[in-house]
């Protein structure tokens, strides 16, 4: 597998980098100069559609090149590390890098709890529940995308999502939303999230069935929706790629697992480990003789200089959510902390290959009819 690093100069960072400059707010990195001049045609709707999991290798599988998507494909963007929903989306929320919004992967070590907490589900590595607000929105706060322009400008903004301001929970009403939006006497600009194809190739991999319809499906719906909009400028990308991958879990390393103060947190592909004193030496020992050729390993210190997880300032948090060590994954191999996790997953993402951290970014222009 070829190991690519993220590109913090032509990213979907600064690709909402240049939305901020758009709309008159402050940014902190670079913009993205393909976006920006598209931007500066001032379309009275700007659109950010993201596509979970729809990586240029995932387009290019399913998708012909007369596709509508693929025939109005711009470039090969990068994503963020760790190339995963947590991290990626939040960049795209809030236009800050990872190693400054602090909200790294699926999991994170919380020194509070001594354990790590699924930031999205909160619950713990160790089958707890925190009750009340999420712990990670309670410890990483940060302004979304469409605060930042509100405050900068007399524009309007959306989250049209299953998670957004404006609820949807189908494809059809993600596409009714952005249709009602887009006809609004207003100056707007809409993010705009779906869940697929991630879901499906989690479940069935990277060349699975589902996917392939998903793919066909959006590409048919999205020309649809394309034909009724006017005075808009629709983007779409993704928050990562896939890879199909191979398993194994914790349960079968108690060596390694002895050797650290809760589960590896993070992703399977992209882990932090925590250490009891004195084990540093067992664990070395331990990693590189089982996971060596299939991950790389950075102290904290390096993990921090290398500057994967972006070149702007660091979250208070960052030093304590990265542990001890770091280890990122440059092949197929994912570490599961349980033996019936490993058996759900097939498709995976968050590691350091090009199908991994390369997205798409996409263009549909409709001037004013």
């Amino acid at each position: 597998m070829q190991v690519q690093k993220p590109d913090y100069q032509n990213s979907i960072l600064n690709l909402v980098n240049s939305i901020l400059h758009n709309y008159g707010a402050p940014h902190r990195y670079t913009t993205l100069p393909e976006a920006d001049e598209i931007l500066k045609k001032d379309y009275r709707h700007v659109v950010l559609l993201v596509l979970d999991g729809m990586g240029v290798s995932v387009l290019e599988r399913f998708l012909p090149e007369e596709s509508f998507l693929r025939s109005h494909f711009q470039k090969e963007i990068s994503s963020v590390f760790p190339p995963t929903t947590v991290a990626a989306t939040t960049t795209l929320e809030s236009g800050l890098a990872p190693a400054e919004h602090g909200w790294l992967g699926w999991s994170m070590y919380f020194p509070e709890i001594q354990d790590k907490v699924n930031v999205f589900l909160n619950t713990t590595g160790s089958g707890g529940v925190i009750e009340g607000e999420l712990l990670a929105d309670r410890m990483m706060p940060y302004e979304k995308l469409g605060s930042q322009i509100m405050h900068a400008c007399e524009a309007k903004a959306y989250e049209v999502s299953p998670f957004g301001d404006y609820h949807i929970d189908t494809f059809e009403e993600l596409l009714s939303g952005v249709k009602t939006l887009c006809r609004r006497d207003e100056k707007n600009y809409l993010y705009v999230y779906w869940p697929e194809p991630d879901h499906v190739m989690h479940e069935g991999g990277c060349t699975c069935r589902e996917a392939r319809e998903w793919l066909k499906k959006i590409d048919r719906e999205l020309e649809k929706l394309s034909e009724e909009l006017s005075d808009t400028l629709l983007l779409v990308t993704a928050d990562h790629g896939h890879i199909d991958g191979r398993n194994v879990s914790m349960e079968n390393y108690p060596e390694l697992r002895e050797c650290l103060k809760c589960l590896p947190a993070v992703e399977p592909r992209a882990l932090s480990f925590h250490l009891k004193e004195g084990m540093e030496e067992q664990f070395l020992e331990s990693f590189k003789k089982h996971f060596g050729k299939e991950f790389l390993l950075f102290s904290r210190e390096e993990i921090t200089e290398s500057q994967l997880f972006g070149e702007g300032a660091y979250h208070p948090r960052f030093q304590e959510a990265i542990g001890d060590y770091f280890a990122v994954a440059v092949g197929a191999l994912n570490l599961f902390d349980t033996n019936e996790e490993k058996e759900n997953i097939i498709g995976v993402h968050a590691g350091m290959t090009k199908e991994e951290m390369t997205v798409p970014l996409i263009v549909v222009e409709k001037p004013k009819k």
